[in-house]
């Protein structure tokens, strides 16, 4: 009886250090927990360092942006001087074409200011006969005007005008003499291979400006006498 009492003591014992080692593994566990709680801090701190990403993004809008434009240059407009008013009063299409004007001027310079041909910008030369009577000679840039063979076709001689005397005559500064917009009747001979050109560059009533127009529209204005009298 006494060893039955014995056995029956000790089992609750055993009970006793099973839930007593059941609570260790539990204790040690929840111990264990905090390292998930580590590695989720750690998680937030390597999704924290994420805004590099976003500045680099930044900076390549940045590059998008444009520059500001700059404001149009208004360019100046040219004088109406008569020969300009004059071609706009026939309803000619022209394009006017200034040029930085140097002494002496001539064709040679504005040909080379405006990059064209010097046989297409047409001098408009100022002559008179041997009774002081005014005419207009229009020339190839690159050729001189025979006044023998000029002569000989209006029967009297004939002889470049003195500037002063020209200005009189055309009311335009000698450099920049154009046969449109004169107020007196001055009869024109143009050199007729002039007719063959598609454009032509002539001066537009003021030194360093050209009006470039055709060659048709030169002719119905001014209705020249066609010669051929260039050397």
């Amino acid at each position: 009886m006494k060893k039955n009492k014995i056995l029956k003591k000790k089992k609750p014992l055993k009970k006793a250090k099973i839930v007593k080692a059941l609570k260790k593994v539990e204790v040690t566990k929840k111990a264990k927990a905090p390292k998930k709680k580590v590695l989720r801090k750690a998680k937030a701190v390597k999704q924290v360092s994420s805004p590099k990403k976003a500045t680099a993004k930044k900076v390549k809008v940045v590059k998008k942006v444009r520059p500001p434009q700059k404001p149009p240059v208004k360019k100046t407009p040219a004088p109406a001087t008569p020969a300009i008013q004059d071609l706009q009063k026939q309803k000619v299409k022209f394009t006017l074409h200034p040029y930085q004007y140097e002494e002496p001027g001539g064709t040679k310079l504005s040909a080379m200011k405006l990059g064209v041909d010097e046989h297409i910008v047409i001098k408009t030369l100022v002559m008179e006969d041997e009774n002081g009577k005014p005419l207009i000679i229009l020339m190839h840039g690159d050729k001189e005007v025979s006044t023998d063979a000029l002569a000989a076709i209006i029967g009297e001689t004939v002889s470049p005008c003195k500037p002063e005397v020209a200005q009189g005559h055309t009311g335009y500064q000698v450099g920049g003499t154009s046969p449109f917009g004169i107020q007196k009747i001055i009869p024109v001979f143009m050199e007729r291979t002039i007719a063959d050109l598609p454009k032509i560059f002539i001066n537009a009533g003021r030194r360093g400006l050209l009006a470039q127009m055709s060659s048709v529209d030169l002719i119905n204005i001014l209705k020249p006498f066609m010669v051929s009298v260039a050397r």
